[in-house]
């Protein structure tokens, strides 16, 4: 510089680490910027992960309910199952669970039994108002117009319906629709949730874990769900029957087997018989057979055995379902979630399911995953 100021090389080359100064200073402002959004969008996947989980694995621990009767408490599981795997939310071909169907009677909800045996699939259902198994309420048995219901019988009859009508002064329940068949006295309605679970895609790609009600609404749960992974474990063992004539603890799992001059109302089945039981020597033998078990006693089911019976509750009716069903003891799941934003995805692979825009690992925020095992109440 000389007396009379700076010289134009000597502005240049100032200009020129001051433009370098400030390049470097915003490179890392952007750099510190992008490095703290990324916690918040890793802490956002992994607790939508658990929420998910948390959704499933409450649902399925609610599966089944105890039934207070006036003799005892049966299960709800044992006549009805409880936990259906299926291969997705519309139960298409495939070789895997990706979906589960679950039934739950509703806690203090409503429940009664039928009194008299209804004369139509779509009459009204008169139930036991006086029975220790009935709720004292102004509705019949807890139950109002509106709520969800399932009715069964304990041969592997069911239907899930919506309460249409009641008549507190009578006793009545009318389901809103005609049921699969006419119901006989002594068999069970219960206020229930019948809802299913899976993946839903979205316009973007992006798929939401979504609970599907009964009624057809869908509830989503958690978004940017890439996978759910799901196993079911079941009894190995054949159920160990006795006959009805010796008292209670009649199977230790699925439907009773009836009193040996029983008579199914169909005509389908022997006197004594059902889907799950059939007669040797005047004695309850079982239908079903063993699978090979692991070291817990448990065998891995996949679709293909809830595919060829025995079916309940006889194969070709309406809405018939495996036996195989009421050995479901385990289901394990593995749910995979991903970041919401695409700026925080680096390309599709192992790390991403879906990817995105980010190249710099340091701002990655991979998919997370969550494997647990949900034991089932019966």
């Amino acid at each position: 510089m000389s007396a009379r100021g700076f010289t134009l090389v000597e502005l240049l080359i100032a200009t020129v680490i001051t433009l370098l100064v400030v390049a470097g200073a915003l490179m890392i402002a952007a750099s510190a910027r992008s490095t703290f959004l990324v916690e918040p969008a890793a802490l956002d996947t992994a607790r939508r992960l658990r929420e998910g989980t948390d959704a499933l694995a409450s649902a399925l621990r609610s599966a089944g309910g105890a039934l207070a009767a006036g003799d005892g408490v049966e299960w709800l599981g044992s006549s009805v199952p409880a936990v259906w795997p299926l291969t997705d939310l519309d139960g298409g071909p495939s070789s895997s669970f990706a979906a589960l169907w679950v039934l739950s009677a509703v806690g203090e909800g409503g429940r009664g039994r039928i009194l008299t045996s209804a004369a139509a699939p779509g009459a009204a259902l008169t139930l036991d108002t006086a029975s220790g198994s009935c709720p004292l309420t102004a509705a019949v048995c807890g139950l109002d117009v509106g709520d969800a219901a399932v009715v069964f019988d304990g041969r592997g009859h069911f239907d899930v319906f919506e309460v249409g009508v009641v008549s507190a002064s009578l006793g009545l329940v009318t389901p809103s629709a005609p049921l699969s068949r006419a119901y006989a006295a002594g068999s069970w309605v219960v206020e229930a949730r019948a809802d299913r679970f899976g993946l839903v895609r979205q316009p973007d790609g992006s798929r939401t874990l979504t609970r599907v009600t009964w009624a057809g609404a869908r509830e989503p749960i958690v978004d940017g769900v890439t996978a759910i992974d799901i196993d079911v474990w079941g009894q190995a063992e054949v159920p160990r029957l006795r006959d009805a004539a010796t008292g209670t603890g009649l199977t230790t799992y699925g439907l009773h087997p009836p009193a040996a001059d029983a008579v199914d109302d169909t005509g389908f089945w022997p006197d004594g018989e059902h889907c799950m039981t059939a007669r040797s020597g005047g004695l309850p033998v079982t239908r079903l057979a063993d699978r090979t078990a692991d070291l817990t006693g448990l065998a891995r089911l996949g679709p293909a055995d809830f595919a060829d019976g025995p079916w309940c509750p006889r194969d070709g009716s309406a809405g018939a379902f495996d036996a195989d069903l009421f050995r479901i003891r385990r289901i394990d799941l593995r749910l995979r979630v991903e970041v919401r934003s695409a700026t925080f995805r680096g390309p599709a692979g192992r790390l991403f399911a879906r990817g995105g825009t980010a190249a710099d690992p340091r701002h990655w925020v991979t998919d997370r995953a969550l494997s647990l095992s949900v034991a089932l109440n019966r």
